[in-house]
């Protein structure tokens, strides 16, 4: 009697956790697209009344015009790319919390496109910090048009741009490379867990060879050792008379 042979168990792997890193990583840019649309917002929003007093400062100009326009255009690129990277953000934020190396890889080169650019955007506001404007210039005339403590706001959220961006990419980079589908470091394996692989059925006892003589209690022969071949006995003269053909 056989039996169908039946598969090893499979045992399931324990499911990895999110590190603590890649959550704060993603919860920064998620913040920090929410203040660049709220930055955007209010510049769109203080456009009109610095558009306002510029013409009022210096009317019928044609290089008040230029700047003008100028003005609106940087206001309303300004509030559309605010929505492009929420957008933007949202997304990658999502594909860095499921373990996504791309996701990775994009948000590192955003962090360092974050650094370049906010950096850059110190250096001018630290230019036009330094030399004063002459009264009467266009100059003039358009740093008075701006709300008073503006340029200062700009140089606050220029470098909490920077400082935001290189916590970032430290949090990504000092997060397991395991959860991005990167090479990490065996485990200790965890008791009772055998890997798949390794498993291997047992023969059941009965499938075993037979190596030792069958007893079956003493009463009977043992069928499955050898017996001796009895001798053959000798023709008795009854036998012997029978074998003989008619004479």
């Amino acid at each position: 009697m056989s039996y169908a042979a039946q598969p090893p168990p499979v045992a399931v792997p324990p499911v990895a956790r999110r590190p603590v890193a890649v959550s704060t990583a993603v919860a920064l840019l998620w913040a920090m697209a929410v203040a660049g649309l709220t930055y955007a917002a209010g510049m769109a929003a203080v456009t009109p009344g610095v558009v306002g007093r510029l013409r009022d400062a210096a009317p019928g100009s044609d290089t008040v015009d230029n700047f003008v326009t100028v003005l609106w255009l940087v206001a309303a690129l300004a509030l559309v790319l605010g929505v492009l990277f929420v957008a933007f953000f949202a997304v990658l934020g999502i594909a860095l919390r499921k373990g996504s190396r791309l996701a990775r890889g994009i948000a590192l080169g955003v962090c360092v496109f974050g650094v370049l650019t906010g950096c850059g955007t110190l250096a001018i506001l630290a230019a036009q910090r330094a030399g004063e404007a002459e009264p009467g210039t266009l100059s003039a005339a358009l740093n008075a048009a701006y709300p008073s403590g503006w340029i200062v706001l700009n140089v606050a959220v220029a470098a909490a741009q920077v400082v935001a961006y290189l916590v970032v990419g430290a949090l990504l980079l000092a997060a397991p490379r395991g959860f991005f589908g990167g090479t990490a470091e065996p485990a200790a394996a965890l008791p009772g867990f055998v890997p798949p692989g390794q498993l291997v059925a047992q023969p059941p006892e009965w499938a075993s060879p037979q190596t030792k003589s069958f007893v079956t209690g003493g009463s009977e022969p043992d069928q499955f050792s050898d017996q001796p071949t009895p001798p053959k006995s000798a023709a008795s003269p009854e036998h012997e008379y029978w074998s003989r053909p008619n004479e």
